[in-house]
């Protein structure tokens, strides 16, 4: 079945989060944290490019050893990729990913729990796209790094004088292509008896 030029639909997917820091003078160590991602997305192709904006809320952070903290970081995201597909169903990924931080600033009274200090994060995606075949021809597999490129704990960016954290997401999510349903259910729906 061809792909459509544009396909849009929902989104939803697990991921792996962590902090990288920088000069950490204090030997603080980071622990995965699993949360999850949802949201929308369309996608614009053009033989074997493709163009996805998507809007997704997402979690990130970590947690923390010496202090013991919890940092969770909950985002509005826009990532905008630009995709090649060398082969049938295989397309690789590539973009910026936007994120405005909900819970700026936030603390939890009583419990060492943290918002991000920064309102905006910035981040480069790499990922590659499964598009399903035949039966599960309206659903993609997406697996995704994104590497923070912004101090998300402080006003500051000097990575040579002061303690930077930068977010850090491998992501698995999945995508359903609702404008792909009229085409799918012409070619596998249930057929009238004659």
């Amino acid at each position: 079945m061809k792909t459509a030029p544009f396909v849009f639909g929902p989104k939803i997917g697990l991921q792996a989060n962590n902090l990288k820091i920088y000069n950490n003078s204090d030997g603080t160590t980071t622990k995965l944290q699993m949360q999850y991602h949802a949201g929308v997305f369309g996608r614009f192709s053009m033989g074997k490019f493709s163009l996805q904006p998507e809007a997704i809320f997402q979690i990130k952070g970590s947690s923390l050893s010496s202090p013991d903290e919890k940092h969770t970081y909950r985002y509005i995201s826009t990532p905008i990729l630009l995709g090649i597909q060398p082969i049938k169903g295989l397309t690789f990924e590539i973009g910026p990913e936007f994120s405005w931080a909900l819970n700026q600033g936030w603390k939890k009274d009583g419990v060492q729990q943290f918002g991000p200090d920064a309102l905006m994060d910035k981040a480069l995606v790499l990922g590659t796209r499964i598009d399903l075949l035949d039966m599960f021809s309206m659903f993609s597999v997406n697996i995704r790094y994104v590497q923070g490129m912004d101090d998300v704990t402080t006003s500051g960016t000097d990575l040579n004088n002061a303690t930077t954290y930068r977010n850090r997401t491998v992501q698995l999510g999945i995508t359903y292509n609702f404008s792909e349903y009229y085409k799918w259910w012409k070619k596998h729906g249930v057929k009238k008896k004659k």
